[in-house]
């Protein structure tokens, strides 16, 4: 049966620990932190505006092209629902990646049609994703198959518990407070006189159990006029999103190969730079405050982490190793 090593143990205690440190400073200087790195016409914040979503959004076609090329007894009836079940992901995978992200990103509502280019480009792009994994082999692909596990699970469970918390602590966004930010009503200071981020509640408070006194249903309609996600602050869905790039820890698992230590660093040093350029670029860009890009991060990471020891556990359960490069997986204790 596969236990956690005592090495694993104070890893995660690490992390917990730097966890608690962030979110105590956050507590304190959530506010004063957005203040000084505030700035919109940052390259650097756009950029990952746009593209920090991107793990989560390229789960679904990834997971589905894997899934299209496994094998699953000698059934037809399986290998046929098996192809056609792949494909679909990977279509609506496209379909959603370009239609809502991509699209919605980077041309919002400059071209008309919108939905006939998803579904035209969608198309395009399943059959070449789906053409290029048709050269993985046979045996490298059934390995690939505990990742797609690991990748769906990640970005589901992760977004999950985001917006479910983003409901209930209905936390307002900094952008929004922010006199002269276009996201910031014109006449903020008219309705508002001597408004001074009034909105603002400390990442700790959960404003759906304890609704402050402000918070009325004009002032909510007044900030909503300009921003739908006005109140959607906490936790940092971007944040999350990019922490699905997490999944990749499950690598060195499958890959015996991937497991020495010039390549194993890879899979996790990525998606920690990765993950926190996005969280940085979320503050300046007013978006989110540093406790949202914290507990965003840190959900990612955490579901990606339990992700892969309840694939361990599984594997030792069942008693699947497979010590042959040609093959899959092996469990080893850390």
């Amino acid at each position: 049966m596969y236990k956690i090593s005592k090495k694993g143990w104070i890893e995660a205690g690490i992390s917990f620990g730097i966890f608690a440190v962030i979110a105590i400073i956050a507590a304190f200087y959530d506010l004063q932190i957005n203040k000084a790195l505030y700035n919109r016409d940052s390259l650097f914040a756009q950029f990952f505006d746009n593209l920090g979503e991107m793990p989560t959004y390229f789960a679904a076609p990834v997971a589905g092209s894997i899934l299209f090329f496994q094998r699953f007894g000698e059934n037809k009836k399986t290998h046929i629902l098996t192809k056609v079940l792949g494909a679909v992901i990977v279509y609506v995978g496209y379909l959603v990646a370009i239609g809502v992200w991509f699209i919605g990103n980077f041309f919002g509502e400059e071209i008309e049609y919108t939905w006939a280019y998803a579904v035209f480009f969608a198309a395009i792009m399943s059959a070449l994703t789906l053409a290029a994994f048709s050269k993985i082999p046979e045996k490298t692909m059934k390995k690939l198959f505990w990742f797609a596990i690991a990748l769906a699970l990640t970005a589901i469970i992760a977004n999950a518990i985001v917006q479910v918390m983003k409901f209930i602590w209905a936390r307002q966004r900094f952008r929004t407070m922010y006199p002269g930010d276009f996201k910031t009503p014109e006449n903020l200071l008219a309705v508002y006189p001597g408004y001074d981020y009034d909105g603002f509640t400390p990442w700790y408070m959960i404003n759906t159990i304890f609704k402050p006194e402000y918070r009325t249903d004009s002032y909510v309609e007044f900030f909503k006029s300009v921003d739908d996600g006005a109140f959607v602050s906490f936790p940092s869905g971007h944040t999350s999103a990019a922490a699905t790039s997490f999944a990749l820890i499950m690598i060195p698992e499958l890959f015996p190969k991937m497991r020495d230590k010039k390549f194993k660093w890879m899979f996790w040093v990525f998606p920690m730079i990765y993950t926190g350029l996005v969280a940085l670029s979320r503050i300046v860009y007013a978006a989110h405050y540093l406790s949202d890009v914290t507990f965003g991060y840190f959900i990612g990471f955490g579901t990606a982490a339990l992700v892969r020891i309840a694939l361990k556990k599984y594997f030792a359960k069942k008693s699947i190793s497979f010590e042959d490069e040609d093959i899959v997986l092996t469990v080893v204790e850390e």
